[in-house]
């Protein structure tokens, strides 16, 4: 009677672990932990299967550390597996946010250009407006002559005065961003998918080919910044400018990267622009960045 109490108890207390572990962010701190305390690689997997938030990485050292702590090879490469894919994330998100809470993914905006007769209304996608038709070579042309036109850049904008994902408190002037790309060999980004997005986004291999871009705040829009013009190779400016921002990337794993600002952000309207979409097949239709703004 008593040994059956005892295998009842603990179980119950296996169970009420897992159901409050479920609740909980789980990191590979919280997998060598579990390992210390006897869990095996099932019991482990299974509670990562069912995890609602989850931040894995590997690496050299993290492989260490979980075979120190007595993971099998079937568990290790599990959380490698975990870790290429991220199966809890895509796209870009504000890492840090000053309460602590769960990571805010950043809304992705679609630029697009005003009517001709100066009433500031947008008319459409920007390759639709001003008639690229097609994804080749010379669509891309002319979006790029648009961009790069004299008064053309004034022409592109994005809707609305302020993005809807707003940094505030300690984190916001020194702000950590993950960029999540998942490829299509993992079921993310396919490129057979029919969303144009979701075809660009399987293009991209790292935040190198974003541009962090401070806008221009007007009343129903932002637009870029002055002084600066667009080319296959990104934007630039004949004089410096703060309005191009330098950021710095760290790989976590192998499609995960980590983006800091070593000089801070000011309070203002900012956007990771894709600066490669010229040499992409949908950029004559769809210019696209994740916005945020910083108070």
């Amino acid at each position: 009677m008593m040994k059956r109490f005892l295998i009842t108890a603990c179980m119950m207390a296996s169970m009420s672990f897992f159901a409050q572990a479920q609740n909980e962010v789980i990191t590979n701190e919280t997998i060598v932990s579990l390992l210390k305390e006897g869990f095996g690689s099932d019991e482990i997997i299974g509670l990562i299967e069912t995890s609602p938030d989850r931040a894995i990485t590997f690496s050299i050292a993290d492989m260490r550390k979980l075979k120190n702590a007595g993971a099998d090879s079937g568990l290790i490469t599990y959380i490698q597996k975990i870790a290429k894919v991220d199966q809890g994330h895509e796209g870009v998100l504000w890492w840090n946010p000053s309460d602590g809470g769960k990571p805010k993914k950043l809304y992705r905006t679609t630029f697009e250009r005003e009517s001709a007769n100066g009433s500031g209304a947008i008319i459409g996608i920007l390759g639709k407006a001003t008639g690229v038709i097609g994804n080749n070579a010379l669509g891309n042309a002319a979006t790029i002559g648009l961009l790069s036109s004299s008064g053309g850049i004034k022409k592109v904008a994005m809707q609305g005065a302020h993005a809807k994902i707003v940094l505030t408190g300690a984190n916001a002037s020194n702000p950590i961003f993950r960029f999540y790309l998942p490829k299509n060999e993992n079921n993310s980004f396919e490129k057979t998918s029919d969303s144009w997005y979701y075809s660009m986004m399987n293009e991209i291999e790292s935040p190198n080919e974003f541009q962090c871009i401070r806008m221009k705040e007007k009343k129903t829009k932002r637009t870029f910044p002055d002084g600066i013009s667009y080319s296959t190779m990104g934007f630039s400016a004949k004089t410096a400018t703060r309005d191009i921002i330098d950021f710095e990337i760290k790989d976590i794993s192998n499609n995960v990267f980590e983006v800091t600002f070593p000089n801070g952000l000011e309070p203002g309207e900012y956007c990771f622009f894709y600066k490669n979409g010229a040499n992409s097949q949908w950029f004559a239709e769809h210019m696209f960045g994740f916005d945020f703004s910083v108070q």
